[in-house]
């Protein structure tokens, strides 16, 4: 962590198995053995490099690799709140990248300051009055000078294409990344969050008074990419590097006179016909090359196709087939294929 000068440390599960006792608090207590784990960094830090243990003392937090318990989108339900758990899915969507409040310190018209401080969770409720027991004024102003705050962002998280049951449309769930998470996943990356699962009241404006409804949301501690685990930097080289034995099986294909007919029967061998539909998304996923025209105007590359067909005629297959091998394919369909998420993803 010194060395990096990183405020957490990644714990591999299989490493906590040989301990009963901390395997089994994971089941019962999350929040509790994170935090305890904080505290035993800390208790290191303050022994071998006090300085920097004093400069990140409340950033110091612990992510938690390869945990065991992992459950599908689908199975994120009311018997998992306040459990950690472990989901693979896609990045749809982002937020910006907000401040969150962690200390907040309001000060009065006196000059008294009154501190308070936020643990988990998005709301926290804002002090009536003045903390000096002498002071009487109620009209606070937020210092945010003396105030602590950390980065956070909104993810949302949508089943993977292929684990996605046929003719249903895809779940997801909203996922909450603070400090170093925050931007790390973008969208059309395909990761396994783990996390915390949480609840936030829903607000109806219809109804008088607080519902008794709430929304699941996952409070994320770690993302592992799929398609070689660890960095993001490492995982894209792994995905997009060509081996020489790659390369040498590609120049001999494109020596063929009929390799572009070889690779539009390709595209989706399970799907009789449809050629011309096929050689359309080829194109699709290929592109074209953008054009500067002279007075510096610039035509994009990009291809865009519009789909009709009667049900059942394989049109959301060889989407699916699409989003398969493109390296950053999205697939939606339904309600999220007309929102303004679909066109922000991108």
């Amino acid at each position: 962590m010194m060395a990096k000068k990183i405020q957490y440390l990644v714990v591999d599960y299989n490493d906590l198995v040989s301990v009963p006792a901390i395997e089994s608090a994971f089941d019962t207590d999350p929040d509790e053995i994170l935090s305890m784990f904080a505290v035993a960094i800390k208790d290191i830090l303050k022994e071998r490099f006090p300085q920097y243990a004093e400069k990140i003392r409340h950033d110091v937090r612990v992510r938690i690799a390869n945990y065991p318990a992992q459950r599908s989108l689908r199975e994120i339900n009311a018997e998992v709140i306040g459990k950690m758990t472990s989901v693979s899915g896609m990045v749809v969507r982002s937020s910006e990248i907000k401040p969150l409040a962690k200390e907040l310190v309001f000060i009065c018209p006196d000059g008294h300051p009154t501190s308070v401080v936020h643990e988990k969770g998005l709301e926290f409720n804002a002090p009536l009055k003045c903390s000096d027991g002498k002071c009487t004024h109620r009209d606070l102003e937020i210092s945010p000078e003396k105030s602590r705050f950390i980065d956070f962002q909104m993810v949302r998280l949508q089943e993977l294409p292929e684990d996605l049951p046929p003719g249903q449309l895809p779940h997801y769930v909203d996922v909450t990344v603070l400090q170093d998470l925050v931007d790390n996943a973008r969208p059309g990356d395909r990761v396994i969050l783990t996390g915390i699962v949480r609840i936030e009241q829903e607000h109806i404006p219809s109804m008088r008074g607080k519902t008794g409804i709430y929304r699941l949301r996952i409070q994320g501690n770690n993302i592992e990419f799929l398609g070689g685990r660890g960095s993001k930097t490492s995982r894209s080289t792994e995905r997009e590097e060509i081996s020489p034995d790659e390369e040498k099986i590609i120049k001999s294909l494109a020596k063929n006179a009929d390799i572009y007919n070889r690779l539009v029967a390709s595209f989706a061998p399970h799907i009789q016909g449809h050629d011309i539909i096929k050689e359309a998304i080829l194109l699709l996923i290929v592109g074209s090359t953008q054009r500067v025209l002279a007075d510096g105007a610039k035509i994009r590359g990009d291809i865009n196709i519009f789909l009709v067909g009667d049900p059942g005629t394989a049109k959301s297959e060889m989407l699916k087939f699409c989003a398969r091998i493109a390296p950053r394919g999205l697939y939606t369909s339904g309600r999220g294929s007309t929102a303004a998420g679909l066109t922000a993803a991108y």
